[in-house]
């Protein structure tokens, strides 16, 4: 649905009376919707979908995934919530192998459930990654130490565009795409250090060692954040410690943060070179 922002209801509206049918309800004319992200819906909408689905009981059944269920509770009372548990790694490596065979190229058991392993359980993550890491390289098993989880080239391309321009219009557009990293599970320690890997191949000797002082500099931070959160000797429960979403939140905001601040530093070297000249 995050392709569809601002016109989700017309379009689930489309989709329902594409799928209405006036016969009686059988298997051959029963239809189902299926509407992926939809915990991103709005309110406004899933109020309409819960009257559509009370106006319009039949053969036609929706289906929403989404991530976080709490956030559907207006759908409650007209859905059956079912938990559907990340796939095994086993599971992983089968479905690797056979996309192997079917592109025509071999792929290890052993590569296979690296892969499996890197992707924490998540199929999506790991057919990219085996994707990227084939493209790249094609010699694979032989090549292991290249192994990439295919967002790479999202992060190099964030990178270009902080060095191309450095104002708050495009430190808004580079926080849209975190954001979509952040939401596809992508490690925000990943991003962190390519993203400054990235950066660091648009500058001179000074600067990456700036670049890596700015980054060395919120991990230090961020050390010192996690030993006030023991006790003498013992380790102190602090809430929200152990939530993923707030740690992933946390970390987004400081990547956002050492993004800014880079922008001015680049921003500030820039304008020195040209009153130089």
């Amino acid at each position: 649905m995050s392709q569809t922002k601002g016109f989700e209801k017309q379009v689930i509206v489309q989709l329902m009376k594409e799928s209405h049918s006036p016969l009686p309800c059988n298997h051959a004319n029963c239809r189902g919707i299926l509407l992926c992200e939809a915990d991103q819906l709005s309110n406004e909408t899933l109020m309409y979908v819960k009257w559509a689905i009370e106006r319009n009981k039949g053969c036609t059944k929706i289906f929403f995934c989404c991530t976080d269920a709490s956030k559907l509770h207006l759908l409650s009372s007209v859905c059956t919530l079912v938990h559907l548990s990340p796939p095994s790694k086993q599971e992983i490596v089968e479905v690797l192998e056979f996309i192997a065979k079917q592109q025509g190229f071999d792929l290890s058991k052993r590569l296979a459930e690296r892969i499996a392993d890197n992707s924490k359980n998540n199929l999506r993550q790991a057919i990219r990654s085996l994707e990227a890491s084939w493209k790249k390289s094609q010699l694979f098993d032989e090549d292991e130490n290249k192994l990439l989880t295919g967002w790479e080239d999202d992060i190099a391309d964030v990178a270009k565009k902080i060095v191309e321009e450095q104002s708050p219009k495009q430190l808004y557009i580079v926080r849209g795409k975190l954001k979509k990293l952040i939401e596809y599970d992508v490690s925000p320690n990943f991003i962190f250090r390519t993203l400054v890997d990235e950066l660091k191949k648009f500058l001179d000797e000074e600067l990456q060692r700036r670049v890596e002082g700015f980054y060395a500099d919120y991990y230090k931070l961020e050390e010192k954040a996690f030993v006030s959160e023991r006790g003498s000797g013992e380790e102190t429960v602090v809430k929200g410690q152990n939530d993923p979403v707030r740690k992933n939140v946390n970390h987004f905001l400081k990547i956002e943060e050492f993004i800014a601040k880079f922008m001015s530093c680049y921003k500030g070297e820039a304008n020195a070179m040209k009153i130089n000249k």
